[in-house]
């Protein structure tokens, strides 16, 4: 036990050290950024402070959007059909045509997410709730919290001769996506096919182990490295699970892709395997706790496993895909545990 424990401290020493390195190669990655980093507080001293209290998508009246339209610090999204769009929207916003039955695309919806800017959603004015539904989807099912609704909408905007534009254009959103085997499934599904093989096979029996801690080790270091690269892109993913606060997740967001790398480098040389193999169930079932709470939550997000896998899925597929990563996460456990008791088939091999 104290041996244990004695590894896994300088494991997680060397993983700090490295995230320390990688940090201080980062020109724009600030740990204690505010979300409101891009507000001018000066001239947004009320805007701030709703900001502050907001609890759910705030009303804002004609001259509070125009001078968020005038800093550039806001998307502007019409919840109106295309048509509506078409014939005058305020220009540079987005077309997001609002029904009960919406699935945005994950495009639009990483758009707002890293765009880093107050979202507002506008209709046709007076009578109209569309505005309303929109930013309250927005900010309960799609995790957006800087949402306001401008109530006066887009008639107002046109009186006051405000900035507007006719026709389509290429920012409006619909419903995309599908899920598909990805390279990992294929890999389980090799490696499970010669698990059994062997099994079956008195005298390779002893290979399980090693092939367990070979692909766990790859998958690991697989998925750590675009992290590593990006601690950023990374860090943003981790927001979707609304969970820490921010400079917790990008401190996190340093530490654990080394962490997954220097576990994966271990399981690969066959170094520290116990450690290893214990460090790994723990991690993979924190991956797992982490995107069933937010599956029970409602939420449709990409669980930042791998940055290189997002696709452009629609929110039910991306809830697919997160069970499929639970899926992934539970064989990856089996792996680990045939890794710490590599010694069984040792024993029934001999």
């Amino acid at each position: 036990m104290y041996s244990l424990v004695k590894q896994t401290s300088y494991i997680i020493i060397l993983s700090v050290l490295l995230a320390l390195g990688r940090y201080s190669l980062l020109d724009d990655y600030n740990i204690f950024e505010s979300k409101k980093s891009s507000l001018d507080n000066s001239e947004n001293i009320e805007l701030n402070q709703i900001l502050d209290d907001m609890s759910s998508p705030e009303s804002i009246d004609i001259s509070m959007a125009k001078s968020i339209y005038d800093q550039d610090i806001g998307i502007f999204i019409d919840a109106r059909e295309s048509i509506d769009f078409a014939e005058g929207h305020i220009e540079g916003s987005l077309n997001l045509p609002y029904s009960s039955e919406s699935d945005y695309s994950k495009e639009f919806l990483d758009s707002l997410l890293y765009a880093d800017k107050i979202i507002i959603t506008y209709c046709s004015g007076e009578g109209c709730s569309l505005s309303e539904d929109l930013s309250y989807d927005l900010y309960e099912n799609y995790n957006l919290y800087s949402v306001f609704y401008f109530e006066e909408g887009y008639p107002d905007w046109e009186k006051l001769n405000y900035p507007i534009k006719k026709g389509y254009n290429n920012e409006t959103f619909d419903i995309e996506g599908e899920t598909f085997f990805t390279f990992i499934d294929y890999i389980i599904i090799l490696s499970i096919c010669f698990i059994i093989c062997f099994y079956f096979t008195h005298n390779y029996k002893y290979l399980i182990p090693i092939i367990s801690r070979l692909i766990l080790g790859f998958i690991f270091i697989y998925f750590s490295w675009d992290k590593i690269l990006s601690p950023d892109s990374f860090a943003k993913l981790i927001v979707n699970y609304d969970m820490l606060p921010i400079s917790l997740i990008k401190i996190g967001a340093l530490i654990l892709p080394w962490l997954e790398f220097i576990i994966g480098v271990c399981l690969i040389l066959g170094v520290v395997l116990d450690t290893s193999a214990t460090i790994s169930i723990s991690l993979l079932l924190l991956f797992i706790l982490m995107i069933s709470q937010a599956l029970l939550r409602g939420k449709s997000i990409d669980c930042g496993c791998l940055l290189s896998d997002i696709n452009d899925l629609s929110a039910s597929n991306k809830r697919m895909h997160m069970i499929q990563r639970i899926i992934q996460d539970i064989c990856f456990i089996a792996y680990a545990i045939i890794v710490k008791y590599r010694a069984i088939f040792r024993r029934v091999n001999d």
